[in-house]
């Protein structure tokens, strides 16, 4: 033995470390929720990418979640979406869906199909090879999303819900 006495741990070092609320400047609070909102989006897709098999984006699986959602019609048969409805449903432009479902439908996960009511209407839908996937992946996704949101517990996860949809709204009304 050396005779050194083991040093202390630091202040504030190891897992049980909490931080601690500085007073921030009222004009700084804003820029510090969105660096904050910035930091966990970041961090959480970054471990989703990690889950995801070969071959497969988190934009796709959302596509995939998409068709899976709006697969029946009322009377149960097959509807799919528009690129259109997608487009909207993911709030990426007309484009990024273009290049999403055009890989999706090279991996034979997506068809295209035209609509019986409209034949000028192309309907998205998913395989048989994508339903699979979906079946298999989009469970494992959401467990994984409920795994990395654990740590806020139920009632703070319902909280931030609420808030994190009255922001959107509010950011959807703004006339840029």
């Amino acid at each position: 033995m050396s005779g050194a006495k083991p040093r202390p741990p630091r202040a504030g070092a190891g897992p049980a470390r909490k931080r601690q609320a500085a007073p921030l400047d009222p004009l700084l609070l804003p820029v510090s929720v969105w660096v904050r909102l910035l930091k966990a989006e970041s961090l959480i897709t970054r471990s989703l990418r990690r889950q995801l098999p070969d071959g497969l984006t988190l934009p796709q699986l959302d596509v995939l979640a998409q068709l899976e959602r709006h697969a029946l019609a009322a009377e149960g048969q097959p509807t799919g979406m528009t690129p259109s409805e997608l487009t909207r449903r993911l709030l990426v432009t007309g484009g990024n869906v273009t290049v999403i479902v055009e890989s999706l439908t090279r991996a034979g996960l997506v068809e295209r199909r035209r609509d019986e009511r409209d034949r000028r209407t192309v309907r998205l839908l998913m395989s048989e090879r994508g339903k699979a996937v979906a079946a298999r992946e989009l469970p494992r996704h959401r467990a994984a999303v409920a795994t990395l949101l654990e740590p806020l517990g139920e009632p703070d996860m319902k909280r931030l819900r609420v808030l994190l949809g009255r922001l959107g709204d509010a950011l959807e009304r703004l006339d840029w």
